[in-house]
């Protein structure tokens, strides 16, 4: 007995039940599983983000020589013709990104806005 833990105290802990050698083997089984559950969980997350990487960069690379293609047609385009079909100059090399999406505008839009009326 430890001095320092009273009648009452001791008292609490004989009522925990002993833990046996099973037990304490079962808990650290039931520790291990859980372990090596979310150890596979990581790994299967980390291949397919590497997978996804992978598929798009090979989609990428698979597309370059369109994509490059219709941006050198664009470039070759004047400021007109490119008015012609909604874009601007600066927008001619954002077209290509994910979320691009051509500005509405009025097709006068070269045009001074009209002047309100004096009343």
């Amino acid at each position: 007995m430890n001095p320092r833990q009273t009648q009452e105290q001791i008292g609490l802990f004989s009522t925990l039940p002993t833990p046996t050698r099973a037990g304490i083997d079962a808990i650290r089984i039931q520790a291990m599983q859980a372990r090596d559950a979310a150890l596979a969980g990581m790994l299967r997350r980390g291949v397919a983000a590497l997978g996804q990487a992978l598929a798009s960069i090979g989609s990428a690379l698979l597309t370059w020589p369109q994509r490059r293609a219709a941006y050198e047609n664009l470039r070759r385009l004047n400021d007109r013709e490119l008015a012609d079909i909604g874009l601007t100059r600066g927008e001619a090399a954002r077209v290509f990104e994910p979320d691009f999406t051509i500005p509405a505008r009025p097709a006068n839009a070269n045009q001074a806005p009209a002047r309100a009326q004096a009343a």
